[in-house]
C-alpha cells in the first residue's frame, strides 16, 4: 500500500510540471482580443528633435513581438508623414530605460489556503509576483502591497530597487491568522459576511494614491505601472454603482499616466470581474482573466505581463524638419498633434495605434519656401482651374443609378442597444445592430462594419456607447466625419442624426 509521504510528493511533482507547462502556454491560453499596437507614452525633446514613442507592438497571441525594424512602420502627425532623419528601435529591457511597478495582491480568505488544499491561489499569486519581480532591475523601482478583510492597504515591501528583498519579502508573506475587521453590532452572518467582504476599488484606489504620493521616488521611471490579481469582490453589491465609482477613481488619477494592469481570478461569484477589465482599458492597460479551472496557470500569467513590460518597443525619431500642420493651442508655441503608427506585422497583418495628444513646437517660418510655394500657385492657376473643370465634367458622367445592394440586417437574437442604416452608398439599404461598446466603421477587414467604399479610410470612425450616451469619433480619416452636414472631431448623437463617411450616409437610430 502506498504511503502517504509518497502520494503527496507526486502530487507536489505533478503541480510543479503542471506549473511549469502552464507558464509555457499562458499566454497564448489567456490573450484576449485586443489591438496589436498599442501607444503608452509619446514626447518630443526640442533640443534634440527626437520623437519618443513607447509602443506594445504584439504578435497573434499577445505576446511581444521579437523583432520590429523601421520598415516595418510608418508614423502619421494628423494625417501626414513625418520628413525623418533616422529612426532607432529597441526594447525597453535593451534601452535600460527604468519601470515603477506597484503590485497590488489579493489576501482575502477566499485565496487563502483551504482545508485538504495542497495550494491555495494566495501561493500560486505570490509566485508570479515573485517571478516578475526577479526580472527587474537597474533603477527599477517596485513596491507589493496587499489587501483582504478589514484591511485595505497593507505594505509587504515599499518602494525600492533591492529585488531579492521584494521577491524575499512576498514569498514569505504571512496574512495574520484570524484577522477580520469584526462588528458585534451586525445582526445576522449575511450582515456579518457583507462587512468583512474585502474592498477591492478601495484598494485599488489607495495603490494609486501610494504611487502619486511616492512620485519624487519614481521620478526617473517614464513608464508606471498597478498591476492587480483580484476577484473585484466590494461591500456593495450594485456592480452598475460600483462602475461609476471606479470612474470616479480612474479619473482623478487620469493625468497620472499610470497604466492598469488586472488579473481577475475567483472560484465563485464572477459578477465583479468586469470591474477589474474596465480599469485596465480605461488606464490604457492590459486585463486578463484566469479560469478556475487554470488555477496552476496563475504564475505563467504573471511572467507574460513581465515580458509585456520589458519588452516593450522605445522607437525614436528624428526629425529632419518639424511639421507644421498641427492644431494651434491658444496661448502656446506648440502645435497639437495626433499620431499614427502603422505596423506591418510579421504575419502579414497590419495593424495601428493612435496617440490623441502630441505637442511639437512650431517651425520657424522659412520665407523662402513660402516664396516658392506663391510662385507656384500663381504660376499654375490655370492649370488648376483647367483640372477642377475636367473633374467636374467626369463627375457629371457618373452613373446615376442607385446601387443595387440587398439589404441585410445583423439583428440579433437577444437585445441590442441601437442601430445604424446605410442610406446611401455601395451598401444602401444595409442596417447593423449594436451591441458592442465600441464599433469601428472602416474599409478594410478587421472593423466592426465594413464599407467597401474607396472614399471610406481603411479606419474610418468609432462609434463608443458609455451608459446609454452614444458618441462617435473621427479616426483620423482622410474625408472626415460629417453630421448632419457639419464636419466633427467628436460628438454624442441623437436619435435620428445622420452621418457622412466619404460617399456613404449612415443614420443612427436609438431602437
Amino acid at each position: 500500500m502506498m504511503s502517504k509521504t509518497w502520494f503527496r510528493r507526486r502530487l507536489a511533482a505533478w503541480l510543479t510540471l503542471g506549473t511549469m507547462v502552464a507558464a509555457l502556454l499562458a499566454p497564448a491560453t489567456f490573450a484576449e482580443s485586443e489591438k496589436r499596437v498599442l501607444l503608452d507614452i509619446v514626447g518630443y525633446e526640442p533640443s534634440t528633435k527626437i520623437l519618443t514613442i513607447n509602443a506594445d507592438i504584439l504578435d497573434p497571441q499577445g505576446e511581444p513581438m521579437a523583432k520590429v525594424e523601421s520598415g516595418d512602420l510608418e508614423i502619421l502627425l494628423s494625417g501626414q508623414p513625418l520628413k525623418v532623419e533616422s529612426v532607432e528601435i529597441e526594447t525597453a529591457d535593451k534601452a535600460g530605460e527604468p519601470v515603477a511597478i506597484c503590485i497590488l495582491m489579493n489576501a482575502a480568505a477566499s485565496y487563502q489556503q483551504q482545508e485538504g488544499e495542497e495550494h491555495s491561489t494566495y501561493d500560486q499569486e505570490k509566485e508570479g509576483v515573485g517571478r516578475l519581480v526577479k526580472t527587474l532591475s537597474g533603477n527599477d523601482k517596485v513596491a507589493v502591497l496587499r489587501y483582504r478583510e478589514g484591511a485595505v492597504h497593507e505594505v509587504v515591501y515599499a518602494w525600492a530597487s533591492n529585488f531579492n528583498q521584494a521577491k524575499e519579502a512576498v514569498e514569505t508573506d504571512k496574512v495574520p491568522a484570524g484577522a477580520e475587521t469584526g462588528n458585534d453590532q451586525l445582526q445576522g452572518a449575511q450582515a456579518k459576511q457583507k462587512s468583512l467582504a474585502p474592498e477591492s476599488l478601495v484598494a485599488i484606489d489607495k495603490a494609486l494614491n501610494y504611487m502619486v504620493e511616492n512620485g519624487e521616488k519614481l521620478s526617473q521611471a517614464r513608464r508606471k505601472y498597478l498591476i492587480v490579481m483580484s476577484d473585484g469582490k466590494n461591500r456593495e453589491t450594485d456592480v452598475s454603482k460600483l462602475q461609476n465609482k471606479l470612474k470616479d477613481i480612474l479619473e482623478r488619477y487620469s493625468d497620472q499616466q499610470i497604466r492598469i494592469f488586472a488579473i481577475g481570478f475567483t472560484a465563485d461569484d464572477a459578477k465583479y470581474l468586469p470591474l477589474l477589465q474596465n480599469a485596465a482599458n480605461s488606464m490604457g492597460g492590459v486585463y486578463r482573466r484566469i479560469e478556475t479551472d487554470k488555477f496552476i496557470a496563475i504564475p505563467g500569467v504573471w511572467d507574460a505581463l513581465a515580458r509585456r513590460i520589458k519588452k516593450q518597443f522605445i522607437i525614436r525619431v528624428k526629425l529632419a524638419e518639424l511639421p507644421d500642420h498641427g492644431e494651434p493651442i491658444k496661448g502656446k508655441d506648440d502645435l497639437k498633434y495626433n499620431l499614427v503608427v502603422k505596423a506591418k506585422l510579421k504575419d502579414g497583418a497590419t495593424e495601428e495605434g493612435v496617440y490623441n495628444d502630441v505637442r511639437i513646437p512650431k517651425p520657424s517660418t522659412n520665407w523662402g519656401v513660402i516664396l516658392k510655394w506663391v510662385g507656384i500657385v500663381v504660376g499654375s492657376i490655370l492649370g488648376l482651374i483647367l483640372l477642377i473643370f475636367i473633374i467636374k465634367m467626369l463627375a457629371n458622367r457618373r452613373s446615376n443609378e442607385p446601387v443595387q445592394v440587398q439589404e441585410t440586417s445583423n439583428k440579433p437574437e437577444g437585445p441590442h442597444r441601437g442601430r445604424l442604416m446605410l442610406i446611401a452608398g455601395p451598401m444602401a439599404g444595409t442596417e447593423f445592430y449594436l451591441v458592442d461598446d465600441v464599433t469601428t466603421i472602416g474599409r478594410i477587414k478587421g472593423n466592426t462594419i465594413v464599407i467597401p467604399d474607396a472614399s471610406v479610410s481603411s479606419r474610418h470612425a468609432a462609434l463608443k456607447i458609455d451608459q446609454m450616451r452614444y458618441e462617435i469619433a473621427d479616426l483620423n480619416s482622410q474625408n472626415k466625419v460629417l453630421v448632419n452636414g457639419q464636419q466633427v472631431h467628436k460628438v454624442f448623437l441623437k436619435d435620428g442624426d445622420r452621418i457622412k463617411l466619404g460617399d456613404s450616409e449612415i443614420q443612427f437610430w436609438l431602437k
